[in-house]
């Protein structure tokens, strides 16, 4: 795909797809939500993301590119929060890679 036509599926993700499935991500292996804060509006959002690990490191697929707001909104605040299988983590150094061509956000398990 394009992307032009990734940023309209990712349009039509947020207003469709991410809505309904906010409510059972954090319950679905390999899911989660990013809890983070809007940069310009300080408003708290929660999205829906597929997650792999890494040992210690989280790993989401930028499958809308880097360019998302929640991915901005990560990277301003230098952390993120997951909500994952009933476990709120903090995580921190939020950084992209790109790992086998792809990009991906990164971010650490505090120790």
């Amino acid at each position: 795909m394009n992307n032009q036509a990734m940023r309209v599926l990712a349009r039509f993700n947020r207003h469709v797809t991410n809505p309904a499935f906010r409510a059972v991500a954090a319950h679905v292996p390999g899911y989660a939500n990013v809890v983070h804060t809007g940069r310009r509006t300080g408003r708290r959002y929660r999205t829906p993301v597929g997650i792999t690990w890494q040992r210690n490191e989280l790993r989401i697929a930028l499958n809308y590119g880097m360019h998302s707001d929640w991915v901005k909104n990560v990277l301003a605040a230098d952390s993120l929060t997951l909500d994952h299988r009933g476990k709120r983590i903090t995580l921190t150094e939020p950084r992209v890679a790109q790992i086998g061509g792809r990009d991906f956000l990164l971010a650490t398990i505090p120790r």
